[in-house]
């Protein structure tokens, strides 16, 4: 299926750019802290703004690819010690879980979306003077990546899955 397809495919870069912020983190970091330790490097402002771009797009895009392998939000309360419950309590519990983060993802989308054209369209960096929005964007981009990858799981949970049981 074509959306499956492009869900991977989108998966697959986010998880090359996480690797490339995480890079550019070291990096930034490491010449922050030779710059105040070693004499002869310079203490650069700009690596400032790079830690923070990168450490913020890292948590966001994290977290959408949390939500994709179903690693972010659900906790197992209700399976002790290994044992097993009742399949349609289990299914209330993965109805409940989409419901909640469904609720999550429309606020970030909504909320963020107004955040970023409210705050972060208007302001600019002091160091390197780039607007703000490139970080304020990450709010609203992330509650669309999560409501893209839930579809994605609500489909192969409970569509693919039932008609395969069907089949």
């Amino acid at each position: 299926m074509l959306f499956f397809k492009i869900c991977e495919a989108y998966a697959r870069f986010l998880h090359k750019v996480i690797v490339l912020l995480g890079i550019s983190l070291i990096f930034a970091v490491s010449l922050q802290v030779a710059g105040r330790y070693i004499p002869f490097i310079p203490r650069y402002l700009w690596t400032l703004e790079v830690t923070n771009f990168s450490l913020i797009w890292m948590i966001f895009i994290g977290s959408i690819l949390g939500v994709r392998e179903g690693k972010h939000f659900f906790v197992d309360v209700f399976t002790f010690a290994g044992g097993q419950i009742n399949p349609n309590l289990q299914f209330i519990l993965r109805i409940v879980y989409y419901l909640i983060v469904l609720s999550v993802t429309m606020v970030f989308i909504v909320y963020g979306y107004s955040y970023f054209l409210k705050w972060g369209m208007i302001q600019s960096s002091d160091i390197t003077g780039i607007n703000l929005g490139w970080l304020y964007v990450s709010v609203p981009l992330s509650g669309v990546s999560w409501l893209l990858f839930l579809t994605e799981n609500f489909l192969k949970e409970f569509i693919l899955s039932r008609k395969q049981k069907g089949a």
